[in-house]
């Protein structure tokens, strides 16, 4: 019962984590709080969110709101339950609470996003599926807005590949947005989870969006990004998993196309290219067998360039190193290092370890 009380914390206007918290500490459970003496609470919340939560504890309405999510399915995880992902309490401002319909991955299990434009290109939506179709064979999930085009694709990969998904909503989990993903909707459910941070009812209204984006980004360990225009939500999302620590890879476009634009943007500013799906598994550290790492790493000197060598001997086996101290040690511009870092790494010669640098692949 606990988790429902959490449930209705989270839904009071004006309670946020730092409110949540201070009432958590005092009383000790959500519970509590729900029973709590009006003069404790004001006590604790001297101004009017204080008086608005008191006005909400009604029992008919919480009655109301557990029975919709029995009878629609939906699952509630506070912040502060087990199975909450321990990703997304990674972020800035993690949702308090959230709404799952379906199964949440365990922990353990990698996730990649893939995101991109809604009107995309044919070439970035056969990109999008294809790589994704090929993760679809391994142990990976797929996370992505369920918008159309992009998004799309790479849920639809990743199932006709055999594996699972996570769709992020702006919108209540009960709500299929867009309307003609509705089959797709439903195959989500049966292979992985629906999840938004909203609660059943809320409609996909535009200030949504940039929220769920950030879940988008929390909830991945890499983000994998097939065509941007220049001002869009897609380099949002990258600019918050950055922000995450996430590293950000990036499909190459048409330099003529203005949906490659914030793709190629990207590249300039040094994130890495992805042509495949097998390219996202050397990141995540999974593609090769030991056999095949042991043939990559006895090889490197005959087939290393004389640019990668010199990049590739002041990288360590144990130690990272930054892509900017290299350059200072190379004397090179960042854009030239990110680029041989980036063939280096697509060949299995170096691993990039998140908010650490780079190491020999061993």
């Amino acid at each position: 019962m606990e988790e429902f009380y959490l449930m209705w914390l989270s839904r009071v206007e004006g309670i946020g984590f730092k409110r949540a918290n201070q009432l958590l500490e005092h009383f000790g459970s959500a519970e509590a709080i729900w029973y709590a003496e009006p003069e404790e609470i004001r006590q604790v919340l001297p101004d009017k969110t204080g008086e608005v939560l008191l006005t909400s504890r009604e029992e008919d309405q919480l009655n109301e709101w557990i029975i919709e999510l029995e009878e629609k399915q939906i699952d509630f995880y506070s912040y502060w339950h087990p199975r909450y992902p321990k990703l997304l309490k990674e972020i800035y401002h993690p949702p308090m609470g959230i709404y799952v319909r379906g199964e949440l991955p365990d922990d353990e299990i990698d996730t990649v996003a893939i995101i991109g434009a809604r009107k995309c290109s044919r070439y970035g939506a056969t990109v999008a599926y294809e790589i994704a179709k090929d993760l679809g064979r391994t142990n990976v999930i797929v996370v992505s807005g369920m918008a159309r085009g992009i998004d799309s694709e790479g849920h639809k990969g990743i199932l006709d590949g055999g594996g699972k998904t996570i769709a992020v909503l702006g919108c209540g989990v009960d709500i299929c947005y867009p309307p003609e993903n509705r089959e797709l909707m439903e195959r989500i459910i049966e292979n992985g989870c629906i999840l938004s941070e909203y609660p059943p009812g809320m409609p996909a209204v535009p200030g949504n969006f940039p929220a769920r984006n950030r879940i988008i980004a929390g909830l991945s360990k890499m983000v994998v990004v097939v065509e941007a225009g220049k001002k869009s939500g897609t380099l949002i999302t990258a600019d918050m998993a950055l922000e995450c620590g996430r590293d950000v890879y990036v499909v190459p476009g048409n330099v003529t196309s203005a949906l490659s634009y914030g793709t190629n943007a990207l590249i300039k500013q040094g994130c890495p290219i992805i042509t495949e799906g097998k390219d996202i598994l050397i990141s995540l550290g999974i593609a090769y067998k030991k056999e095949e790492k042991e043939k990559f790493k006895s090889k490197a000197a005959e087939n290393i360039s004389a640019e990668e060598r010199e990049v590739y001997d002041l990288i360590e086996e144990e130690t990272p190193i930054s892509a900017e101290a290299l350059c200072r040690k190379l004397q090179k511009e960042i854009q030239e290092v990110q680029y041989i870092l980036s063939l280096l790494e697509l060949s299995g010669y170096i691993v990039k370890i998140p908010q650490a640098g780079y190491v020999r692949a061993s």
